[in-house]
């Protein structure tokens, strides 16, 4: 399907930081009324073109072109009004506003003598929410969302703003299989009415599944872009990482220490999740899998003492503990990464070494009893080898990151107290396959010395692979524990849907 009129244009666009290329000489055509998938790893120069296309950054050299002309906007304010609607990865909700306010956020609101005709907008958003089949009211505090309907008021954002071009940074890493497949319906009738769609992904098989051509990207440079159907996704992965991975969960299977490290007690909070209990033993992980609402988020807040009150008793080392905030479970050897990191991981204005060094600072000075700022540089910078964090800077903001970067300065942070009871809710999205292979190495470093690991992830195969047992949930409580040698994607979803047998094709939501 060759369209010789393109949509949007790069020429030879460079951008740099400093002395880091994150665009180096960038060349490819987006043709006009198609779904591109733009693929890479972290830190390939996706999240830097997006921003330029979004108004944030200015190419230093280089052309793009956008409807036929020459573009070079100032603002993102600038970039809606010329057509291209972005949705990005991280969710920017205002959670004291509305859901339809926040759909408006930004543009004008329909007026009459001078005042704001709320019916109007409630009208309007409804009818954005209506055609994405989204359970959300207009009136719906959007911080009183789940963290995929607030997506869904994103995604309900960009499609009321009648976009030529609207742009999906990881859309879905936030949606449940059904939410996925509505948007995928969505993103197929925007083809449908020539609004061409420029769809960002770690996930090949929704790449393989919704794209015309797909074009990839690595260490800035544009590697090639192919048609869909002269591709597999193993070519692709080599285009992404210039390597083969035969095997994206390289587990290492460690006998499991006698020692017991962590014991929940019929835990339960109100509304999220009811007599959970499970043993933690040092090396090994064991993995929490249930759909959106199941509670496996919400018990791993609960066991480092964030979230609402609960009930149950949990131990630590075989004594009994009570945290009753996240220093408290800090203080008994718990690090936990959260699901969230934007609203619960970063402090977007503070630099790199910041965030990632937080804990180990206050650690640091706890043992020495003054602020070693030679020693955190000297472990940080070991730490982000050691994860493969690309910054062009440890002092550049941490919010100039990709997502995938910042996820692994999360991971730094969280690892930095040297505990031995590690959480880690979904500690992969958003993560390329090529980063992943990196943070499951270093799950097997952890469970090698010893460390006990609760692991929740929105992709089944890797909580699968990854995990020495596996505990399933539905509606907040345990449904069955299982060994490694038990599970298979058939039972493990059968019992995370509370059906008998249901066929697997997409990964829960952790």
């Amino acid at each position: 399907m060759e369209k010789a009129d393109p949509i949007i244009e790069f020429r030879g666009v460079v951008k740099r930081f400093g002395g880091t290329r994150a665009l180096d000489n960038v060349t490819f055509a987006v043709p006009r009324g198609e779904v591109h998938a733009l693929v890479g790893e972290n830190g390939a120069g996706k999240s830097t073109l997006i921003r330029i296309c979004g108004g944030v950054f200015h190419p230093d050299s280089g052309q793009v072109t956008f409807d036929r002309r020459e573009i070079r906007f100032n603002s993102p304010r600038e970039s809606r009004s010329a057509g291209i609607s972005i949705v990005h990865q991280e969710i920017p909700i205002c959670s004291h506003l509305t859901a339809a306010e926040n759909i408006f956020l930004g543009e004008s609101l329909p007026k009459r003598g001078g005042l704001i005709q709320w019916a109007e907008v409630n009208r309007l958003s409804r009818a954005v929410f209506d055609r994405l089949e989204a359970d959300i009211r207009p009136t719906d505090l959007a911080g009183s969302l789940s963290i995929a309907q607030q997506q869904m008021v994103v995604i309900a954002q960009a499609l009321s703003l009648n976009a030529k071009l609207v742009i999906m940074d990881e859309p879905t890493s936030a949606l449940s299989k059904q939410e996925a497949e509505r948007l995928f319906e969505i993103i197929g009738q925007l083809r449908d009415e020539g609004i061409t769609v420029i769809y960002v992904s770690h996930r090949l098989e929704e790449v393989f599944s919704i794209a015309d051509r797909i074009t990839a990207l690595r260490d800035g440079r544009h590697i090639g872009t192919v048609s869909r159907s002269e591709a597999s996704p193993e070519h692709i992965v080599r285009m992404m990482v210039g390597r083969e991975i035969a095997n994206l969960f390289p587990k290492e299977r460690n006998a499991r220490r006698a020692n017991r490290l962590l014991s929940v007690r019929d835990l339960s909070v109100r509304g999220a999740f009811e007599d959970v209990s499970f043993d933690l033993y040092g090396g090994e992980v064991l993995g929490l899998v249930g759909l959106h609402g199941s509670g496996t988020s919400q018990v791993m807040r609960a066991i480092f003492g964030q979230g609402d009150p609960i009930s149950g008793e949990i131990f630590v080392r075989d004594k009994k503990v009570k945290l009753a905030s996240s220093l408290e479970a800090i203080s008994e050897g718990i690090a936990y990464v959260p699901g969230d990191r934007q609203r619960e991981g970063l402090f977007s204005a503070m630099s790199v070494i910041d965030n990632g060094g937080l804990l180990r600072l206050r650690w640091l000075s706890n043992a020495l009893g003054w602020i070693p700022n030679r020693l955190l540089v000297k472990w940080f910078l070991a730490a982000a080898e050691a994860l493969n964090i690309k910054a062009g800077s440890i002092e550049n903001l941490v919010s100039s990151l990709s997502g995938g970067n910042q996820q692994k300065v999360v991971i730094a942070r969280s690892l930095s107290t040297e505990s031995m009871i590690i959480l880690l809710d979904d500690p992969t999205r958003g993560i390329d396959v090529g980063a992943k292979s990196e943070i499951h190495h270093i799950l097997n470093q952890l469970t090698a010395s010893g460390c006990g690991v609760v692991m929740a992830s929105s992709e089944l195969p890797e909580v699968l692979a990854m995990s020495d047992r596996l505990i399933v949930m539905y509606k907040g409580r345990i449904r069955a524990e299982l060994g490694h040698d038990e599970v298979d994607h058939e039972r493990v979803m059968s019992l995370a849907t509370g059906v008998d047998a249901v066929a697997v094709s997409e990964p829960l939501a952790s």
